[in-house]
């Protein structure tokens, strides 16, 4: 299992949201699409940020903010990424440091998908 590629077991349907986009907007969409981050990607769709469900516990029990809080005031900046072409043993020393969700980044920078501790588990139960 070690060398399968990120390619094979990340998401392509990706949530995302603008870095300016207000943080009741970003709670609807993840709602609405049962998932649990958002990726911030500007205009170019180069990641610039990630949500959490986390994040956003995070943010009511610091500001109690109101609708208009933008997403880029909470959003994780220093996001760790992996590429597609990393093999899920890459994978262990980031969810070993409790990420559960990592945007997949291609060489150029452009996002490609999202793999989380979901799929790595769902991966490794069809492999027995």
């Amino acid at each position: 299992m070690t060398d399968v590629p990120v390619e094979r077991l990340m998401s392509t349907e990706l949530v995302t949201i603008e870095p300016g986009a207000a943080a009741a907007d970003a709670a609807k969409r993840m709602l609405e699409t049962g998932v649990s981050s958002v990726l911030v990607v500007d205009g170019d769709r180069r990641l610039t940020g990630l949500i959490t469900a986390t994040d956003f516990v995070s943010l009511v029990r610091r500001n109690e903010p109101e609708d208009e809080t933008p997403v880029e005031a909470f959003m994780t900046t220093d996001v760790v990424t992996v590429s597609p072409d990393d093999s899920v043993e890459d994978l262990a020393e980031p969810t070993d440091r409790g990420y559960t969700h990592l945007p997949v980044v291609a060489a150029g920078g452009e996002l490609v998908g999202m793999v989380s501790t979901t799929d790595l588990t769902a991966y490794a139960s069809e492999k027995r």
